[in-house]
């Protein structure tokens, strides 16, 4: 049978709450689209740096109805081209619709002989009402990182002027020159603290369990939002793999770790971080993990030996445990 420390058993799980997505080249931009944007952009404290094929429009393509806009984009894979159908409901309020000179990233609506908007193929491509090929709303995490700073820096500040930004998109412009670079501004809510209780266990008495009033106000009194971030950030790094990643990159759980010194003595057993991209119609995947639009990554932080029936439910001796619920859900 697999040990469990306590009779009563607490985790740690974190969800994402907001999204904002936005190209590398917009970066400066984010939160002057309304006020709302602008809140959310200043309470993002983890980012992911994202890739997906670079789109563009089919020049000569745009075919406007009464009810409906209908196009094509295009994008390279590995020499050869692909185009796909994309449409819009409605009719755009303009006078005419246009696709940009090469390389036709934007369509440009003009009014009275100006252009009033630019609507960019990357942006279009996650708001069209239907998109021929779905797997161009598809990301591939290359790098998470997180600015806190007291609370006082969000990852749109520190992105603004990231080395390791610069340092992707120089690489992908070499390497992988079929690609664009996107951003994913996350927020988190505060933890939620999940218990289980197992009396089945007659190894464990009652007598010899934890105060668990105490132990909630010590959670909530050490568990600062500094290793908050610190924790999602490093649970995201773990799950995904991300190929710039490289200072938690298979090392976490680690005990030589900072974070998970302070996790032992606050004393919880496992940790889960999720993440959802529905709101942006978008969809993550890394070398290491199948695409999906929710994820949950779960950790067992204590030896195996004492702490692998967290989440085995039923607390049979090959039962599941924290990894075992690591993955796509959808």
């Amino acid at each position: 049978m697999a040990n469990r420390k306590h009779i009563t058993e607490l985790a740690l799980g974190f969800y994402s709450a907001g999204i904002i997505l936005v190209h590398a080249k917009d970066i400066k931009k984010v939160g002057q689209q309304s006020p709302d944007e602008a809140e959310l952009a200043e309470d993002c404290h983890i980012y992911l740096i994202l890739t997906r094929p670079r789109l563009c429009y089919v020049p000569g393509s745009i075919v406007i109805g009464e009810r409906e806009t209908v196009g094509k984009m295009q994008y390279t894979s590995k020499g050869v081209p692909h185009q796909f159908e994309f449409r819009l409901n409605g009719k755009p309020n303009a006078d005419e619709v246009k696709i940009s000179e090469y390389p036709h990233s934007d369509l440009l609506l003009i009014r009275d002989g100006e252009i009033s908007l630019r609507a960019p193929a990357h942006l279009i491509s996650m708001m069209c009402n239907y998109v021929e090929e779905p797997s161009v709303r598809d990301f591939e995490v290359q790098y998470v990182g997180m600015s806190y700073a007291d609370g006082k820096r969000s990852a749109r500040d520190r992105l603004q002027s990231h080395s390791t930004l610069q340092q992707v998109l120089a690489d992908l412009s070499h390497d992988s020159p079929e690609s664009e670079v996107l951003l994913a501004l996350v927020q988190y809510e505060a933890p939620q603290t999940i218990m289980t209780f197992d009396g089945r266990d007659k190894s464990l008495k009652l007598e010899d369990d934890r105060d668990v009033v105490s132990a909630l106000r010590r959670q909530e009194e050490k568990i600062t939002e500094d290793l908050q971030i610190s924790l999602i950030e490093a649970g995201l790094i773990k799950y995904f793999q991300p190929p710039y990643n490289d200072k938690y990159k298979n090392r976490f759980p680690h005990p030589t770790q900072k974070i998970l010194e302070e996790v032992y003595d606050i004393d919880f057993g496992a940790l889960t971080v999720e993440i959802n991209t529905e709101s942006i119609n978008a969809r993550l995947r890394s070398g290491s993990r199948s695409v999906g639009a929710h994820h949950i990554a779960s950790y067992d932080l204590h030896d195996v030996s004492t702490r692998r029936s967290f989440f085995n439910i039923m607390n049979v001796a090959f039962g599941s445990d924290a990894s075992d619920h690591s993955g796509p859900i959808f």
